[in-house]
């Protein structure tokens, strides 16, 4: 397996593009996965620069409907009519509805682009979407463990109004290759240890490597919500025989915190960079 930062928060190099914002290529079992597509083209950019083809996959997944993972569709989708590819992208029912950061009161849109709910190359997903090639999405988390304080700024537009999104538009990659499996998720907006715990019973195994972000940093607030809850969390994940990859939403102030609790075994990856398993 391969993964390679397309674009992030930041990179070391003055070669890539670097905004808020996540897009991944995986590459597993001879398939080769667009993860999420940035805040707007930049990914395709980056990829060009690193001389790796971000068009022309076997399919693309958005993990939820945020422009920061899925602003970057409708440059996919023209660079895909370009090269004539149709690989489908698997979207959460629900993605495209409105979904903004702040409070009832006072909010701005953080959600995807509306108009292109109807592009056909679209394919929704449910609560679990084989892919093949030992791959699944899933989503429908529950779980005990607590979600991110930083997801109380966002809402989603229901019938009764803005409301806490409890976030069914979300959903996340287990990918078993040989005898290792491996769990690729977005922000982790339904707690990183509920989305483990669930990816551990579909796999009925431990999971070897987790790729995430840990949304444990409230952009609007620039800093870790809860440090207590996020040292918390870092023992649960060093008590797990897994090692981690993070990004983007777990923020450096949190990722400094949970290298205090795991050491070698959590990395952080930024724009450019690339990690084989």
């Amino acid at each position: 397996m391969k993964i390679t930062v397309l674009l992030e928060n930041a990179t070391p190099s003055s070669r890539f593009v670097a905004k808020h914002g996540l897009s991944l290529l995986l590459e597993a079992n001879g398939a080769r996965v667009l993860f999420d597509m940035g805040p707007d083209g930049s990914f395709l950019d980056n990829a060009r620069t690193l001389g790796v083809d971000a068009v022309h996959v076997d399919c693309a997944v958005i993990s939820h409907g945020h422009y920061d993972h899925g602003g970057g569709l409708r440059a996919y989708l023209e660079a895909g009519e370009t090269a004539q590819v149709d690989a489908p992208i698997y979207v959460r029912r629900g993605a495209f509805a409105e979904h903004v950061s702040g409070t009832v009161e006072h909010h701005h849109d953080i959600g995807l682009d509306a108009s292109l709910d109807a592009c056909p190359r679209l394919v929704p997903t449910d609560d679990m979407r084989l892919l093949g090639r030992g791959m699944m999405l899933f989503s429908g988390v529950e779980g005990a463990w607590p979600r991110p304080s930083s997801n109380g700024r966002l809402l989603e537009r229901r019938d009764a109004g803005l409301e806490p999104d409890p976030f069914v538009h979300e959903q996340s990659l287990l990918v078993h290759e040989g005898d290792r499996y491996l769990l690729v998720s977005g922000c982790s907006h339904a707690g990183i240890l509920n989305i483990m715990d669930r990816a551990e019973a579909l796999a009925g195994a431990p999971i070897d490597t987790v790729i995430a972000g840990f949304h444990l940093t409230a952009p609007s607030a620039g800093g870790v919500p809860d440090a207590s809850s996020v040292r918390e969390m870092a023992r649960e994940l060093a008590r797990r025989p897994t090692r981690y990859a993070t990004f983007h939403c777990t923020g450096l102030d949190a990722y400094s915190i949970l290298r205090d609790e795991l050491g070698e075994r959590i990395r952080y990856l930024y724009t450019g960079s690339s990690v084989e398993l």
